[in-house]
């Protein structure tokens, strides 16, 4: 088996981190991401030695064998708030019951999704600057109505069918010529192009912090921030979420922060405000971490964009 830059790098990263709890997949969206890696061609050599490296976090990756660009629409940030999102639903179906955004050593992801196993997933999705928008081998660029006043185009495998039987893209250019996609499958709705159309006339682009469900009083200050992955809802039921947060310094040393209203297993973990929290920790004494962890609760109005604070 022949492993992509991705794939290799994952793997390198979750060896580095082995005594961390396990990760756990959305299976829809590595079903996503599959797809999208059978349409493209192998990116460089170049971007699967960043990824090694641990360099590209949140940064740009090149597809198409170097043509066309992307552009991290989450990443880390080693300020306050340690995960900050540069493009942003706004009107989004009822159905929905969630936004995950996600860091690390396999992309970044921006998500919204209806409940259940097949319910609707929403990717949000950036490239590069461009006079037209980029295609993919084998894809169709179709005219769609424009959003917000500027061009947009359906992206299909079947240029008899701009909706691509189901798995849906439409890209349209934001200020500043660069390109947004919404990548909409397992959609219910009646007239599925129509919503995509609306979702995507209210998505903003620019950089926000997000908010969390917890501050830090201090971190040590060897630690660099490399993973963010808030799941929104997480993968037990569609109720719940989980966000876990990964540390890393000199000499191998790393730390785990995770949080969920539901209880995790570990020996480092309390509870307050409705909340669970657990530190794992290799270097550092877990309990005292801890100790600076405030829950802020399950209301979402409460939660921060100023997550760590001084020490």
């Amino acid at each position: 088996m022949t492993l992509d830059a991705d794939e290799l790098a994952a793997g390198l990263r979750q060896l580095a981190r082995s005594e961390a709890p396990p990760t756990r997949l959305d299976v829809a969206a590595v079903r996503a991401t599959a797809r999208r890696r059978l349409r493209r061609r192998r990116a460089v050599q170049v971007v699967g030695g960043l990824l090694v490296c641990g360099v590209l976090l949140g940064g740009v990756a090149v597809v198409n064998g170097g043509d066309d660009v992307t552009v991290a629409v989450a990443s880390v940030s080693q300020g306050g708030d340690p995960l900050v999102a540069h493009a942003a639903f706004g009107w989004l179906p009822d159905s929905v019951i969630g936004v995950s955004h996600v860091v690390g050593a396999h992309g970044d992801q921006v998500m919204a999704r209806a409940g259940g196993d097949f319910g609707m997933r929403l990717w949000l999705r950036m490239y590069e600057a461009a006079d037209d928008p980029p295609i993919e081998d084998g894809r169709t660029a179709l005219p769609a109505p424009e959003v917000n006043g500027l061009r947009a185009y359906w992206i299909t495998e079947d240029p008899r069918d701009p909706l691509n039987g189901g798995d849906a893209f439409v890209r349209w250019q934001v200020p500043g010529g660069r390109w947004a996609e919404l990548h909409g499958y397992y959609m219910k709705e009646a007239d599925p192009g129509a919503v995509l159309l609306r979702i995507a006339a209210d998505v903003t682009i620019g950089t926000r912090p997000v908010p969390l469900p917890l501050r830090i009083d201090g971190l040590p200050a060897d630690l660099d921030v490399t993973e963010v992955h808030f799941w929104r809802p997480g993968f037990t039921d569609d109720t719940n979420w989980e966000l876990a947060m990964f540390y890393a310094g000199p000499d191998g040393t790393s730390v785990t922060i995770q949080v969920s209203p539901l209880k995790m297993p570990g020996g480092h973990c309390r509870s307050a405000a409705g909340l669970h929290v657990c530190v794992d920790a290799k270097g550092h004494a877990p309990d005292e971490l801890l100790r600076r962890i405030t829950l802020l609760g399950t209301d979402e109005r409460r939660w921060t964009t100023r997550v760590v604070t001084s020490a």
